[in-house]
């Protein structure tokens, strides 16, 4: 059922962190760090869940806080997921159990919908029609974001905290607490592939042309495949011991798929060349105190039309790496 909700539309600014790592510029778009964030696929705008202060929509080039988002009047929302659509025309908000879909041009709310699970994870297709939620529940659903109704419930059996689809939507990945990253098509509702890892499912990608897959298991092993064959086409290095192998929280694929970008729970920002798996760049985000610098999970990625990447820290900070 719809509701009407709250609004405020904002002209703040906030002035960029001075602090230790490697980015040549930052924004902070939270004080005391963030649930939720994303960055348009061209890295000009971005949303952002904050702890404290619900959700803001952003100019990243001005530094400019365009919209404060929150899905009712007086409160602030604790939104635990958030997206862009590849168009940059939609974003979604969502929090355990509501979903708002707005126009990210005017900062107007679109829909509002309930979600028959909670949300553990959401991804918006090009223009924003369709949206896969990753649920609790054991399942993921496509749903009809702007008319309603749920179009396919793919079926995991455990609890999917991290889902994408392809620019159309014609292919979804999810991956779930049973070490499984599936890939699935939207149409039919069927499996194309299905690959187990070494752990729970920390992220999943897919390249924007459903040529490419990616997931990463906590703690453990990370692997791209062809979504074609399903064959491997390269393994990351996550660390020679165990104990000290990274999480890779968040994956992104460039559009012309020569690349791939991944951010880790300790502040690693990660640059990899396709097919061949090469690392090419590594970077380490900036913290909020040089004195006494702390980590952050890398939560948002992007590749800019400027030859930047953008990164978005736990810590409330967006990075502007070179």
């Amino acid at each position: 059922m719809k509701k009407r909700l709250f609004l405020i539309i904002s002209s703040a600014f906030l002035l960029s962190a001075c602090s230790g790592g490697d980015a040549i510029d930052t924004v902070e778009l939270a004080v005391q760090g963030l649930y939720s964030a994303d960055i348009s696929d061209d890295g000009t705008t971005a949303v952002a869940g904050s702890i404290l202060h619900g959700g803001s929509f952003w100019g990243v080039n001005k530094k400019e806080r365009r919209f404060n988002w929150n899905h009712k009047q007086g409160e602030y929302a604790s939104l635990i997921s958030v997206d862009i659509d590849p168009s940059g025309l939609y974003a979604l908000t969502a929090d355990e159990r509501t979903l708002v879909l707005w126009n990210a041009q005017t900062g107007e709310p679109r829909e509002f919908w309930n979600s028959p699970g909670d949300i553990k994870s959401l991804k918006l297709n090009s223009n924003g029609d369709f949206a896969l939620l990753g649920l609790d529940d054991g399942t993921a659903r496509y749903f009809d974001i702007k008319n309603g109704g749920i179009k396919q419930t793919f079926r995991t059996d455990a609890i999917v905290r991290s889902v994408d689809l392809n620019e159309s939507g014609s292919l979804a990945v999810t991956g779930d607490d049973n070490y499984n990253v599936i890939l699935w098509d939207t149409e039919s509702g069927e499996k194309r592939h299905e690959w187990s890892l070494s752990n729970r499912i920390g992220s999943v990608a897919l390249s924007q042309d459903g040529k490419y897959v990616f997931g990463a298991a906590q703690l453990g092993n990370a692997i791209v495949w062809s979504a074609d064959t399903g064959e491997l086409v390269f393994e990351l290095d996550t660390g020679a011991l165990a104990s000290r192998n990274a999480t890779i929280n968040k994956a992104k694929f460039s559009n012309d798929n020569r690349y791939l970008l991944t951010g880790e729970i300790n502040s690693k920002i990660r640059l990899y060349r396709l097919p061949q798996g090469d690392l090419l760049k590594s970077w380490q985000a900036n913290t909020k105190d040089s004195f006494r610098p702390t980590g952050t999970a890398i939560i948002a990625l992007s590749f800019g039309l400027d030859g930047k990447y953008y990164a978005i820290g736990g810590n409330g900070l967006l990075n502007v790496l070179k």
